[in-house]
């Protein structure tokens, strides 16, 4: 009788690799995708409660609110899959705006050039050709508001599908209030689906609207 062998056993991200619910793409390696995508469902907090909760973890602040998050929430995500260093602050990236200066200097010194490429799109998130050119995991994306706007937003994308679907573990208001979940962005087949897509429809304006001045993403080059 031959002796046992210990057969080793996947992780759930690495099933979800198999399964194409996860496919590797862009330019982190593959452990630092696993990392990421791991490292996003820490900040999952899917209630009002929860999400104010975490806000306040994050931003190390008493009285810090999910709906003012997503800059920290991001830098967070990609501090704890160890793409940012571990002396970085993720509160420095609360509520910037990349059109002043000194907020400009922060994203400067968070994301070097000789690290990072930074490119701006001027076309609005639902019209925008993500087939042709997708987001990839780990771009910090920032998006501006625009006429017809009233918030602005920062987010972490922390996988891709094998359908090209992306997501981001991030903030986003609901009937229920402000959580922090994962969303799907977008869906490169249906410029319907997606919360994308929903930022930028009149019936959802109540929980926010955003992307119609396009947005900006900052992506690793090493």
């Amino acid at each position: 009788t031959p002796t046992p062998t210990a057969t080793a056993t996947q992780t759930t991200t690495e099933s979800m690799i198999a399964s194409g619910e996860i496919v590797l793409s862009g330019p982190l390696t593959k452990e630092q995708q696993i990392k990421l995508y791991e490292a996003s469902l820490f900040f999952i907090a899917p209630t009002y409660e929860q999400s104010k909760q975490m806000s306040v973890l994050i931003n190390h602040l008493r009285f810090s609110d999910p709906s003012t998050t997503c800059g920290p929430l991001a830098a967070a995500i990609l501090q704890k899959a160890g793409i940012l260093s571990e002396d970085f602050v993720p509160h420095d990236l609360f509520l910037i705006n990349p059109d002043l200066g000194k907020d400009r200097s922060v994203l400067k010194s968070t994301f070097p050039q000789e690290k990072y490429s930074d490119t701006r799109y001027k076309v609005r998130i639902d019209q925008f050709d993500w087939g042709t050119n997708p987001l990839m995991p780990g771009d910090f994306v920032y998006i501006y508001s625009g006429t017809g706007g009233n918030f602005e937003h920062m987010l972490i994308v922390n996988r891709v599908d094998a359908q090209g679907r992306t997501y981001s573990v991030t903030n986003y208001n609901t009937e229920q209030g402000f959580v922090i979940n994962e969303v799907l962005l977008y869906d490169p087949r249906d410029p319907n689906i997606g919360i994308f897509s929903q930022w930028t429809e009149k019936q959802f304006a109540k929980l926010g609207s955003t992307g119609f001045a396009g947005f900006e993403v900052w992506r690793s080059i090493q």
